[in-house]
């Protein structure tokens, strides 16, 4: 019965010893890592290779009451290019959204707006899919920037609370 206690208490000691890792979410879809509302990428990391292409989704994280986004992204345009821009499905509906793009050398501006019956959205969602073709190697670098908006459907901005980074790295 002794040699038992003994045994316990020294793999009870060897527990206690033992280093718990600690687990580390960085999905950017994650509350935690951004306050909602807000802007982010989806993946917000791609690696790719020199003259391929990376296809990143722009999210918008837990808004209510939203008619309409306007989603400015800077990005090195030394590095990168616009291939393609096209609607997500946050404002998907029997009607589809209104959305344009306006690609500036190295500043993205999409402008989408909600044509449902409900007049506004809530949630979180895709509102657009740009695929960036990669023209150097290196790390290029994209992100949200202040001129980001988001709109009820009274005109009035809804504060945006984080904006996403992004990077695409191409070897």
């Amino acid at each position: 019965m002794r040699s038992i206690k003994l045994i316990l208490a020294v793999l009870f000691l060897g527990l206690l010893a033992c280093e718990i890792p600690e687990v580390l979410y960085d999905n950017p879809l994650d509350t935690d890592n951004n306050s909602p509302p807000s802007l982010v990428f989806y993946p917000d990391r791609v690696e790719t290779t020199v003259g391929g292409s990376a296809a990143i989704n722009f999210y918008i994280l837990e808004v209510t009451g939203v008619a309409g986004i306007h989603a400015q992204i800077q990005y090195d345009n030394t590095k990168l290019s616009v291939s393609s821009v096209s609607s997500g499905s946050f404002f998907s509906d029997a009607q589809p959204p209104i959305f344009v793009y306006e690609d500036n050398a190295g500043v993205l501006d999409i402008f989408t707006f909600f044509m449902g019956n409900a007049k506004t959205k809530d949630g979180t969602g895709d509102i657009a899919l740009v695929v960036f073709n990669t023209k150097l190697p290196g790390e290029a670098q994209m992100q949200f920037t202040a001129e980001s908006e988001l709109l009820d459907l009274q005109d009035a901005m809804i504060a945006i609370n984080s904006l996403g980074q992004g990077v695409v790295n191409a070897q």
